[in-house]
């Protein structure tokens, strides 16, 4: 980072987020007690307005600069090597949703939603949000600008959600049937945020 006050303070964000509050940051860590650098990345990139910009190249330059002794990359993953406050692994209690969640996507994404539903896709968990602009940032990091309404109330009857954070929330996955694809299809083609709804 330019400014080492800047960095300092990235860096302590780091190293609790991985000893203490992974998901917070909707990290999810495996047995060893690592993330995925690119994770690391987006959890910060949402955390503050002024990481919004945040690479995973910055989060590598912090851990050299000021936590070799305390964090470790290897292999596209990092992790603290101890003062971990909980077990690795473990889960968020199950809890009761709002009425409505929503989920940022790319609009090339649509066809196989509407086909599959909501996949974690290489996570462990699907993540979704309480926050609507929140959504429309991981949509636009991720290059696109969809915006899914998931019925969420009405999907926990049938399937589990958990509550990470004050906005962020995980479920295994979320069927077709709590999406309304088509309006978003067609909202997408005309350039504009869409919100799926059913």
């Amino acid at each position: 980072m330019e400014q080492s006050a800047t960095g300092d303070r990235l860096f302590r964000t780091v190293l609790h987020a991985l000893r203490h509050d992974p998901w917070k940051y909707g990290l999810e860590l495996d047995a060893d007690g690592f993330a995925r650098l690119d994770d690391v990345a987006t959890g910060l990139r949402f955390d503050r307005y002024e990481w919004a910009l945040l690479k995973r190249t910055d989060v590598e330059a912090v851990v050299r600069q000021f936590g070799v002794e305390r964090l470790e990359v290897r292999g596209g993953l990092v992790g603290a090597s101890y003062g971990h406050s909980f077990s690795h692994g473990i889960l968020p209690p199950l809890a009761a949703p709002p009425d409505v969640l929503f989920h940022g996507t790319t609009a090339e994404a649509v066809e196989e939603i509407r086909r599959d539903g909501l996949k974690p896709m290489g996570r462990r968990f699907v993540h979704l949000t309480a926050d609507r602009e929140y959504a429309a940032r991981v949509a636009a990091a991720k290059g696109g600008r969809t915006v899914l309404l998931v019925q969420a109330k009405e999907a926990s009857r049938s399937i589990g959600f958990r509550r990470a954070n004050a906005h962020v929330w995980l479920t295994d996955e979320v069927p077709p049937a709590f999406l309304d694809t088509a309006s978003a299809a067609a909202s997408s083609d005309a350039g504009d945020s869409a919100i799926f709804s059913s």
